[in-house]
């Protein structure tokens, strides 16, 4: 099922002008249409997203393969609909079910296009009646750890204090809906986790 949202009028303008010419001047739009759908409201525009060429490859309401993402996803960062934000050194990779992937590289909407999606923004809320947010945004949560107890060492006496590590209570799905992978297959891997395969 493909989704009504469309790209604001001068953001779409622009990139149809920065596109003029590429061969895959469709895959590009089709892309940054589907990242403007995800990533373009107010709350969201300022923080940096993951683009996985491997979980959005074949979507429905993108339409695009592996490959295609991948071209689609080059050309917008030449013309500069959006910047690269490199991991930190050492994360760059993490363990899956089928070995080490790289990360998902993320990115932030470039500077003009940002400004473009911001004044659509102000200008959808003015229409609809709302006031503007008077407010920064809130920033990303950051993971909370489990407090510290107290393990007693054979014999009674107490030995170091030991962090217990938290759990997370299933997937996180940051763009569409969770494809694949059965509730066991879930659990297998958090347990693979948890003893560090």
């Amino acid at each position: 099922m493909t989704c009504a949202y469309r790209l604001p009028r001068s953001v779409a303008d622009r990139l149809e002008t920065a596109l003029r010419g590429r061969k895959n001047a469709a895959a590009c739009l089709a892309l940054a249409t589907w990242l403007g759908r995800f990533w373009s409201a107010p709350r969201r525009l300022l923080y940096s997203f993951p683009v996985d060429r491997r979980a959005i490859a074949g979507r429905e309401d993108l339409g695009l393969t592996e490959a295609r993402v991948r071209g689609a996803l080059a050309v917008l960062e030449e013309i500069g609909f959006v910047a690269r934000y490199e991991p930190d050194p050492g994360k760059r990779y993490q363990r899956t079910a089928e070995g080490l992937h790289r990360r998902p590289l993320l990115f932030r909407f470039a500077e003009e296009y940002a400004v473009a999606f911001t004044t659509a923004n102000a200008r959808a809320q003015a229409a609809r009646g709302a006031p503007a947010p008077a407010r920064r945004p809130i920033p990303r949560p950051e993971p909370q750890r489990a407090p510290a107890v107290n393990v007693a060492a054979p014999g009674g006496m107490p030995s170091a204090q030991v962090a217990q590590k938290q759990i997370s209570g299933g997937s996180r799905v940051i763009m569409g809906e969770e494809r694949g992978g059965s509730p066991l297959e879930a659990a297998i891997e958090r347990l693979r986790r948890g003893v560090g395969l």
